[in-house]
């Protein structure tokens, strides 16, 4: 398994999804929810899916604010991952699909502003396949799907793409950590929002 519990990402994720958040993101509290769309192209660069690319979508129908995700964190914190999946499944904040696909249900969605650059953050409680959870194997305890994307001005964003993920509070360290499966390496790329 890879960890990113040093990368920038993670880091990045951890302040965005599951920490006490000090500044408020942008067009998420006390606004009427605005409805986004983006394409992109994910890329493999590496390992099994390298050389490999296919276009994806993702439509963002309202922002998770951010005494849901304080709830969302707590919630991991003291009843781990199972429960955090329970309630993501029952979350619906839009959809990311291959083209021509129906996909899967986003359940938290984050955007944020840094100086220039914009951010935004997907999790989903990924499906699984009826084979996938039949076998039981280690792929199940990677139940999150994750997507965070940046953009920099009218350019077109590039971003990162974890397809199966576990999330985790190491009470230990007193933190959250984002593990990968195996080594994914999936770029999102070429991001654009729709017209």
């Amino acid at each position: 398994m890879k960890r990113f519990a040093c990368h920038t990402l993670v880091t990045a994720t951890l302040v965005l999804l599951f920490s006490s958040l000090q500044l408020r993101a942008t067009g998420q509290e006390g606004e009427k929810p605005k409805e986004e769309a983006y394409s992109a192209v994910a890329v493999g660069t590496g390992g099994p899916v390298g050389g490999k690319s296919v276009q994806f979508d993702f439509r963002i129908t309202k922002y998770t604010t951010d005494e849901e995700i304080n709830e969302l964190a707590t919630l991991l914190k003291e009843k781990g991952q199972d429960a955090l999946r329970s309630a993501l499944e029952k979350r619906d904040v839009g959809r990311i699909n291959r083209t021509g696909t129906t996909g899967n249900q986003i359940a938290v969605a984050r955007k944020r502003q840094f100086g220039s650059e914009t951010v935004i953050t997907i999790v989903t409680a990924r499906q699984m396949s009826f084979a996938e959870l039949y076998n039981s194997g280690r792929s199940v305890d990677y139940p999150f799907g994750y997507l965070q994307v940046k953009f920099n001005g009218d350019e077109p964003g590039t971003g990162q793409i974890m397809a199966a993920a576990k999330i985790r509070f190491d009470k230990k360290k007193g933190n959250y950590e984002i593990e990968s499966f195996g080594n994914q390496y999936i770029k999102a790329t070429n991001v654009r929002p729709w017209k």
